[in-house]
């Protein structure tokens, strides 16, 4: 797990201990007042039992003003670290994870880069070594999405759509590997391949709407290294 997921479950979890902790004070401050009214309203006449009376009056009157300060203060805190942990669990729920970016990065120029393999080979009439092996290269790398499957802390919306994009970037990337030698020369091949990538690309627009991705910051990065 993230850290961020460890900080979303400490909150959880630290809001819970100070909600118990001030139920604890709750239950501490009515046992407290029923002692209080258990006492007789007026004092004792003799000396000693009024000294004593007074001595009782005073403390649980301290003890029931400490327990509501602390009910109050537990309860303040609980509510605020469940807010705020609540808060940041909605927050991932609806942007990618650390994993997901980082695929969603890499198929962006992936598709591209494919694409414009594509376009080359449809001029060419003779197959080139050093671009079928990026053709290759690229249909492995696409296929290899059949793998990826959206984080589950993502928005059941989030998650079909991420699921959608990754589905269609893998299929892309196994039909083109079974035909990686035969896209040269052939600009009948390559339009049908151009009209997939579209679909792809369809699906990553919706993607890239749900999450906020910015694709002109994401231009503007340039080709990111490959692990």
């Amino acid at each position: 797990m993230s850290i961020i997921t460890w900080l979303i479950m400490g909150l959880i979890t630290l809001s819970l201990i100070f909600i118990f902790s001030a139920l604890g004070f709750v239950v501490q401050v009515i046992l407290t007042t029923k002692k209080l009214k258990a006492l007789p309203r007026k004092p004792p006449r003799k000396k000693k039992k009024k000294q004593r009376w007074s001595q009782l009056c005073k403390s649980l009157n301290s003890k029931r003003k400490r327990g509501i300060y602390f009910v109050s203060c537990f309860f303040a805190l609980g509510f605020l670290s469940g807010g705020v942990g609540a808060y940041s669990l909605y927050y991932q729920s609806i942007n990618l994870s650390a994993e997901d970016e980082k695929a969603i990065v890499r198929s962006y120029f992936l598709v591209r880069d494919f694409q414009s393999e594509l376009e080359k080979a449809a001029n060419q009439s003779e197959t080139e070594e050093a671009s079928q092996q990026n053709i290759r290269y690229l249909a492995t790398s696409l296929s290899a999405y059949t793998s990826n499957k959206a984080s589950t802390i993502n928005t059941t919306d989030g998650q079909s759509t991420l699921n959608r994009y990754y589905a269609s970037l893998a299929q892309l990337g196994m039909n083109a590997t079974r035909e990686s030698g035969n896209f040269y020369g052939n600009p009948t091949l390559v339009d049908e391949f151009t009209t997939d990538i579209s679909k792809v690309i369809t699906y990553e627009t919706a993607a890239f709407d749900y999450f906020r991705i910015n694709q002109t910051a994401l231009e503007d990065e340039g080709t990111p290294n490959d692990d």
